[in-house]
C-alpha cells in the first residue's frame, strides 16, 4: 500500500541556505530510489527557512530503505548542523 509522508523541516537561525541548498541535493538523489514514488521540496512563504518535504514511497518497507540509503545517512551528518530540531514527519495510508 502507497505510504504518503509529509517532512517538516526547520533551519537553525543563519543555516536557511545551508539546508535549503542540502535538500536540493538530496532530492535528486533520492528520486532515483526504486521505491520513490514522489519526492518534492516545498519552502514556506511564510515561515523561512522551514521546509516541507512531500513524499510518496511503494510502502512502509520502500521508507524504511530509504533512511538506510547513504545518501541519507551523509545527509544526516551534514544538517544536524543546519537543522533547529529532528524533521517531524506525519505518514498517511493511501
Amino acid at each position: 500500500m502507497p505510504l504518503l509522508v509529509f517532512a517538516t523541516i526547520i533551519a537553525r537561525p543563519g543555516a536557511e541556505a545551508a539546508l535549503k541548498d542540502g535538500l536540493h541535493e538530496l532530492v535528486t538523489q533520492v528520486r532515483t530510489e526504486a521505491a520513490c514514488q514522489l519526492y518534492e521540496l516545498y519552502e514556506s512563504a511564510e515561515h523561512p527557512g522551514q521546509f516541507i518535504m512531500h513524499e510518496i514511497w511503494e510502502d512502509e518497507a520502500g521508507l524504511l530503505a530509504h533512511s538506510q540509503m547513504p545518501h541519507m545517512k551523509d545527509f544526516g551528518k551534514k544538517a544536524s548542523e543546519w537543522l533547529a530540531s529532528p524533521p517531524a514527519l506525519t505518514k498517511v495510508n493511501l
